[in-house]
């Protein structure tokens, strides 16, 4: 956990969150938050399948970011469960 950058931990304290148990949180905290370096590690931790598949299933990402996740899974908008949020059902 200290190698990923310090403000993704603005507000819980770093040495609670748990790689295994708070994947989701995790993994959604990096791609709105993080560094390239913070996705770097994460990949080497997760593996670029087990990243995908957290991705895939987070309630909610920012329009950028699923574009990011998109190209970078070579997925399309409606394999990921937040694209049933009202942001992308009505742009």
């Amino acid at each position: 956990m200290e190698s990923l950058s310090a403000h993704l931990f603005w507000d819980v304290d770093r040495t609670g969150v748990d790689w295994d148990r708070h994947a989701a949180w995790l993994v959604n905290r990096v791609l709105e938050y993080g560094r390239w370096r913070d996705w770097q590690i994460l990949i080497e931790y997760y593996g670029k399948p087990e990243l995908a598949r957290i991705a895939v299933g987070l309630r909610s990402l920012q329009p950028r970011t699923l574009a990011f996740c998109c190209a970078y899974f070579q997925l399309s908008p409606s394999d990921f469960r937040c694209s049933i949020s009202p942001q992308f059902l009505n742009p």
